[in-house]
């Protein structure tokens, strides 16, 4: 479930968005914090930071890099691990 164990409310996008650490959410409602289950979080973690790589590999150096690429793809990938964790491929470790 991509639900807080404390106060039941869902995962939003701003919670992932404003987190540091992609395996340690906090619940935008409670304040609670919320982990994300290692090894599934990790895997899809270790897989989005490889497609960063090789994106921002493939276009270094053309003109606007920050804007046109930087910027897009932490955003694309933001919205993907969001989208990870409602679908319940990345897995709410139980406190």
């Amino acid at each position: 479930m991509s639900k807080c164990s404390k106060c039941d409310a869902d995962i939003t996008f701003m919670s992932v968005l404003n987190s540091p650490n992609p395996l340690r959410l906090k619940c935008s409602n409670c304040k609670e914090s919320i982990k994300i289950h290692s090894v599934t979080g990790g895997i899809a973690v270790a897989i989005i930071f490889a497609l960063i790589g090789i994106v921002l590999y493939a276009f270094y150096g053309i003109e606007g890099f920050w804007l046109k690429v930087v910027l897009p793809v932490i955003l694309v990938s933001e919205v993907g691990y969001f989208l990870l964790i409602k679908l319940g491929v990345v897995k709410i470790s139980s406190n």
